[in-house]
């Protein structure tokens, strides 16, 4: 579930208010964070015992930058949203803002060794070294866009699609350039296994984590394989999958749709008929009804 938590910057000037829902993937604290600035200039420090990415997904107002040094612009040709700020373990980089009246933005922190355990052999460890500053990568932002409504609003997806995100948005910015570009599909086995555990699986919550294990890949070469195999990222073949097993009972059964909501993994009948209308273009009712005729 999603959680609303007290949430405090470091070093904080001019920050009246804060507010933030947080979730928890991957080793991954991930936090929809809208902070309301007082007027003028206001700054915080974004450094942790673990490692952070930012990204401002909002602004109302000015504008807002990180800077390695507070009294120091950084050079810059954009003033919009969408870019990251990237911040190693214990390393001072300063978030500031003039003339903004809110900011919204999704940040991540771990653990330093937690991209390796995502990311395997495809990791690009030099990258995790140095600060980044304002990049701008429209990959990352969709990503965090998407981890952002899923701190708010919880999907359907559960903790296949959230392990997703955050491997996603990892991969994109600490593999190294030539591992993306082997878009090797998995073996007839590896698929066989992840298909059969998916089935096996399929009304629990499942793990990209588990799977990538089952089959002897980081989660992101998993993810890419599997992708590759199917033609739709795991969390999506799952979620396909429940659907057509709804549809199954919807044509044979006679059971409430709350009951055929449980019996395909989903939270409850609301949840579940917000899911298949968005799959099929139909509620669970309707669907069932039109089948029949």
């Amino acid at each position: 579930m999603s959680q609303s938590q007290r949430f405090e910057f470091r070093s904080p000037h001019g920050i009246r208010k804060i507010e933030s829902q947080t979730r928890r993937w991957n080793g991954i604290t991930v936090r929809n964070i809208v902070h309301y600035p007082d007027p003028g200039r206001a700054w915080h420090d974004l450094s942790s015992h673990e490692t952070t990415v930012a990204i401002v997904l909002g602004q109302v107002g000015g504008y807002c930058e990180s800077r390695l040094n507070l009294s120091r612009p950084t050079p810059r040709s954009r003033f919009d949203v969408g870019h990251t700020t990237f911040v190693p373990a214990n390393t001072t980089v300063w978030a500031y803002t003039d003339g903004l009246r809110s900011v919204r933005e999704l940040r991540m922190s771990f653990a330093p060794k937690v991209p390796e355990s995502i990311l395997g052999d495809d990791l690009d460890s030099a990258k995790t070294d140095t600060p980044v500053l304002l990049l701008y990568d429209d990959k990352v932002a969709r990503c965090a866009e998407l981890l952002a409504e899923e701190c708010q609003e919880p999907s359907s997806g559960g903790r296949l699609y959230g392990e997703s995100l955050t491997t996603a948005l990892t991969a994109t910015l600490f593999t190294r350039r030539n591992a993306i570009q082997r878009g090797n599909a998995l073996s007839p086995w590896q698929l066989r296994r992840a298909m059969e555990y998916l089935e096996a699986h399929m009304t629990q919550d499942i793990s990209l984590e588990e799977m990538a294990k089952l089959v002897g890949l980081s989660q992101s070469q998993f993810a890419r394989s599997f992708k590759t195999s199917t033609g739709m990222p795991p969390y999506r073949w799952s979620l396909y999958a429940r659907i057509k097993r709804a549809q199954e009972l919807l044509l044979r059964c006679r059971e409430p749709i709350a009951f055929i909501a449980l019996q395909t993994g989903f939270a409850d009948q609301s949840h579940f008929t917000k899911t298949f209308r968005r799959a099929t273009g139909a509620t669970p009712k309707d669907w069932q009804r039109s089948r029949k005729l």
